[in-house]
């Protein structure tokens, strides 16, 4: 007998060693599930089992059948009464009452549930706010027993270490999404800000061009113009030199009229120089806008 027990204890070790290396491999809680329902039926026998993972007010629930496995991710409100009571307590406990077994079962995945004779639960704290609270319902045909607790216990581990690592890396992938949309955002506001540098630029240049423009051309009328207004302003010089040298009759008669047309001459060049300075401006302007 003792020989059988160790041969069976080493296929269910056997097990046991690909369950843990099968489920380091998993990469979701999916993946869990279907690495759960390939191997646990393997390792001990139950009716139903439910692998609670728990971090501070996040629960991770896995509930097993012989035949499924199927997973839910939420609240405290997820809980059955009885492990509501173990997350508050934390004591293992063992029931065998048929009336307290069918209250503590609320999710009907069992054939009858009127099988049911013992319910196993215990809350294994690994970490602060954190563990994983695990309850097994036993029947005469799935009967659980004590000597499958160190399996158990292994297999939570094992789960516990997988599911924390998983949202470990769920965190850090979520932290590195939130870090790429805080830089894109950042390049989105640098992009901006250098288009409106860019634009300024412009401007600016587009400014200086035209000043520089203006300032060429007022420079040619300048030249251009100079002799225009130099003709009629020397005449009127000349003329009022000769009002001291000349006869009061000849200042009269000839002098002053020539100094009024000479004078007439001079505004009229004078209002000519100003009409293409504004003409030359205005037609910078135009050209300005252009750009």
């Amino acid at each position: 007998m003792s020989a059988l027990n160790d041969f069976k204890y080493r296929i269910i070790y056997e097990q046991l060693s690909r369950f843990s290396g099968n489920l380091s491999r998993t990469t979701s809680f999916d993946e869990i599930r279907q690495c759960l329902q390939r191997h646990v039926k393997y390792l001990f026998s139950y009716q139903l089992i439910r692998f609670c993972f728990y971090q501070q007010d996040e629960y991770v629930i896995f509930s097993l059948t012989p035949s499924e496995v199927v997973w839910q991710q939420g609240d405290y409100g997820l809980l059955y009464s009885h492990e509501r009571l173990l997350k508050g307590n934390s004591i293992p406990v063992v029931i065998n009452d048929a009336a307290v077994l069918a209250q503590s079962i609320e999710l009907v995945r069992l054939p009858s549930t009127s099988e049911l004779i013992q319910l196993w639960s215990w809350n294994l704290t690994l970490a602060p706010e954190s563990g994983v609270i695990a309850c097994v319902f036993s029947t005469e045909s799935h009967s659980f027993q004590a000597a499958d607790i160190t399996v158990l216990k292994i297999t939570l581990e094992n789960l516990y270490a997988k599911i924390q690592s998983i949202r470990l890396i769920d965190e850090l992938n979520a932290s590195k999404r939130a870090v790429d949309k805080a830089l894109l955002a950042l390049q989105e506001k640098s992009n901006v800000i250098s288009e409106l540098v860019a634009t300024q630029e412009e401007v600016i240049q587009q400014r200086t061009r035209a000043l520089e423009l203006k300032n060429t051309k007022l420079l040619h009328l300048s030249r251009q113009h100079a002799h225009t207004i130099r003709e009629p302003l020397s005449r009127i010089l000349s003329l009022a030199y000769l009002i001291d040298v000349l006869p009061p009759e000849e200042v009269i008669s000839e002098i002053i009229p020539a100094l009024v047309a000479t004078s007439t001459d001079l505004d009229q060049s004078l209002q000519q120089v100003v009409q293409q300075i504004d003409a030359a401006l205005f037609s910078s302007d135009e050209w300005t806008q252009k750009l």
